[in-house]
């Protein structure tokens, strides 16, 4: 149950739950454990609703539905996964790969980057870009009350992550220690992001690295807020800066940063370059490069009519790439490709 099943019925659409525990690593014994417990239930019960319900298509939404890849296939139902990651293991490539050549009809990845580390071809996979943030809700000229927490009147940088290791917010500390080396004061520098059990340590280090550099009043760490307060944090922020450890599928929080017409410096890391043109309406930094996103972020700040010229064309960029018509337009085609196949199994 969540937030999905939730909206779903409020449409009107009958929702089942087969509850299972995930597995998001094999280094987690206890995880493991409680995988191969819950598996082999939720493996038949969607087996036999798949066949008594005579689905035609089925439709993984993640990588980490591959354990179910092959129930689709089983109960004689058209099959697509839906690749929103660059596999950046060998191992967890060389395995989706051999799932996907058995089980799979068709594999959708969110970027180019994407499909790149994927290994697949242009027959199996096609690119058909995430539809990005609702734009009436993600819309610089609409009014959003005030956040708890966040300094008014005070220009800030933003960076919006969990606090896990692949979101890299030590780049983001020590691109701040270089700003204040090279403009003390010019801004506050704000982390959005939850605190997560299990990854504590990691929170801890950036807490010590934060106090090491002399930044303890210079950083903010926000709590948690509901996905719809986040335009009332982006409407306020001078720059989005988004520097990950991890070569990204594409870059949800970019897209809303985009929307509301605030520049964005990124790293050059997986489809993140997809999102928008470099020099344009984003920079596109050098993986690993803390001292070029200094300079681009201070450049921003102090360059209020290139601000204003990038944040706008963000938007424009974003209006023209990314659209729910768009996105689902592309998913009904191959929908329709599959079912429309010849030996596609009959709808009831």
């Amino acid at each position: 149950e969540g937030e999905l099943s939730r909206r779903a019925r409020t449409l009107g659409l009958t929702t089942r739950i087969i509850s299972f525990n995930r597995l998001r690593s094999l280094r987690r014994i206890g995880e493991f454990i409680r995988f191969l417990f819950s598996f082999p239930s939720a493996f038949l019960q969607l087996y036999f609703f798949l066949r008594k319900s005579r689905i035609a298509l089925i439709h993984f939404s993640d990588i980490i539905d591959m354990p179910f890849y092959a129930c689709g296939h089983f109960a004689h139902a058209r099959t697509v996964a839906h690749l929103r990651h660059c596999i950046e293991n060998v191992f967890a490539r060389l395995l989706f790969d051999a799932l996907v050549t058995v089980f799979i009809d068709k594999v959708v990845c969110i970027s180019q980057a994407a499909l790149r580390f994927s290994g697949l071809g242009d027959a199996r996979a096609s690119v058909i870009y995430n539809p990005g943030p609702d734009v009436s809700l993600f819309h610089p000229n609409k009014s959003f009350p005030s956040i708890p927490g966040l300094p008014e009147g005070e220009h800030f940088v933003l960076t919006i992550g969990k606090f896990l290791r692949v979101k890299g917010h030590e780049h983001f500390i020590r691109m701040a220690r270089r700003m204040e080396s090279i403009r003390p004061g010019l801004c506050r520098f704000v982390i959005l992001g939850n605190k997560l059990s299990a990854h504590e340590r990691y929170y801890a280090r950036i807490l010590g690295l934060i106090d090491n550099l002399g930044l303890s009043k210079r950083v903010l760490i926000l709590d948690p807020v509901p996905h719809e307060t986040i335009p009332g944090i982006l409407v306020r922020s001078c720059v989005y800066v988004h520097l990950p450890n991890w070569q990204e599928g594409l870059g949800g929080a970019v897209l809303e940063a985009m929307a509301m017409q605030v520049p964005v410096v990124a790293f050059d890391s997986g489809g993140v370059g997809e999102c928008f043109t470099n020099n344009v309406s984003g920079f596109l930094i050098r993986r690993f490069d803390i001292g070029a996103a200094a300079d681009r972020v201070v450049q921003l700040l102090c360059d209020e009519k290139l601000h204003r010229q990038m944040g706008s064309a963000a938007r424009r960029e974003l209006l023209s790439k990314f659209s729910y018509q768009k996105h689902f337009s592309e998913i009904e085609r191959i929908y329709r490709a599959l079912i429309n196949h010849p030996g596609a199994p009959s709808v009831s």
